[in-house]
């Protein structure tokens, strides 16, 4: 168990129901970079408790499957929703490299998700600050206090930007989607540079819903890249591929640029400055 650092790749990861036992069955083989077991709005509430088994299940064994991917995350409900102690307690186990933590809208929220983990870590003999949390900027003021809540706690490892089509961020700022990305190109900048002055490892680009449109889904996929995005959540295995592959195209020597800039941040969090 290892929170995802710079040199984990990141590039698709792929939304998995907890409560759908043959989803969470497939989801090793679905080619992406990081399983991501979801607990949240995929997961009715009278299935909640389910799905916590299902996917506490599916923790321990899971990098142990043939072409498994190399992350393991779980989306767990928000600070205030009063599940978030529950989910964590059933998923905390050896295995388990970050969590998604959804709708966070100050640095107490991921202080707190923080807290739980480090309480947790402690108890179970886990390896302290193993298991990393990456934010879903899902609200207006979670775009707002992007910056202060990526530096809430070293954990913290990255974000999921809410790119959704008029999914929460969309209706928290009264937007309407738009295919060329103009609607929420401020927001999606905004997020992306607190990522990155908080030097986290993993800022990622939320899910693309036109299931049938791979077309939009490519481009949509090359707008976060070309911003500064490394890596997008998926909600079907058929976007994977385009994922891993918009995400790993070397354009004008961009891999390159992030090569430094991944060494720049490295240097950041070791407490040296930069050599040029």
């Amino acid at each position: 168990m290892a929170r995802p650092l710079v040199t984990t790749p990141l590039r698709s990861m792929l939304f998995t129901p907890g409560s759908n036992e043959k989803m969470v069955a497939k989801a090793p083989a679905s080619g992406a970079d990081g399983a991501l077991y979801d607990l949240e709005d995929s997961v009715a509430p009278a299935q909640k408790e389910r799905a916590r088994e299902l996917v506490a299940q599916a923790i321990p064994g899971l990098k142990k499957a043939p072409g498994a991917p190399l992350t393991t995350l779980v989306r767990v409900n928000a600070a205030g929703t009063g599940l978030l102690e529950k989910d964590l307690e059933a998923i905390v186990l050896p295995g388990l490299d970050a969590i998604f933590l959804p709708k966070p809208e100050s640095a107490a929220d991921a202080r707190a998700a923080d807290a739980l983990l480090t309480r947790l870590e402690r108890e179970r003999g886990l390896e302290a600050g193993g298991i990393g949390i990456i934010l879903q900027i899902e609200s207006a003021k979670g775009v707002v206090h992007c910056y202060e809540m990526c530096a809430a706690a070293p954990r913290v490892v990255g974000i999921n930007f809410g790119s959704a089509e008029d999914a929460d961020l969309c209706r928290d700022l009264g937007a309407t989607w738009s295919p060329d990305g103009v609607t929420l190109l401020y927001a999606r900048s905004k997020a992306l540079t607190d990522a990155r002055a908080a030097a986290l490892p993993h800022p990622t680009d939320g899910v693309y819903m036109r299931l049938n449109d791979d077309a939009g889904c490519r481009a949509d996929a090359a707008l976060a890249k070309q911003i500064g995005y490394t890596g997008k959540a998926a909600i079907h295995p058929k976007q994977v591929p385009i994922f891993n592959e918009v995400f790993s195209r070397d354009l004008q020597g961009e891999d390159g640029g992030r090569g430094h800039g991944q060494a720049r941040r490295a240097r950041a969090r070791a407490g040296r400055g930069d050599q040029g």
